[in-house]
């Protein structure tokens, strides 16, 4: 299957995106994200995942991060994007003391 540009499918891509985020709530406050160059050049999405503080305890970190790689990555083609894929996540106390507008 050839590769499809994933800015010419920009608004594909912020749908299923809301839609994840949506299906994983209250788990997932919001999933933001940038699509640009990673430090080789290649294109890639960057993808800042807000996590409730309860999602992102320790007993229930890895579960949940798992499940929303997972959730992602069926409901995107990154790869027929040509994107490489970037997972960073905070909780909302994190994200309270550090106040970044990205997030």
């Amino acid at each position: 299957m050839p590769m499809r540009s994933a800015v010419s499918n920009q608004a594909e891509i912020d749908r299923r995106i809301k839609e994840v985020a949506r299906k994983l709530a209250p788990d997932v406050v919001r999933i933001r994200y940038a699509i640009t160059s990673d430090s080789t050049g290649e294109e890639a999405i960057f993808l800042r995942i807000l996590l409730s503080d309860e999602a992102s305890r320790e007993r229930r970190l890895r579960s949940v991060t798992e499940r929303i790689e997972s959730e992602l990555l069926a409901a995107i083609p990154f790869d027929d994007f040509g994107l490489y894929q970037y997972f960073r996540y905070r909780n909302r106390s994190e994200h309270a003391m550090l106040k970044e507008p990205a997030w």
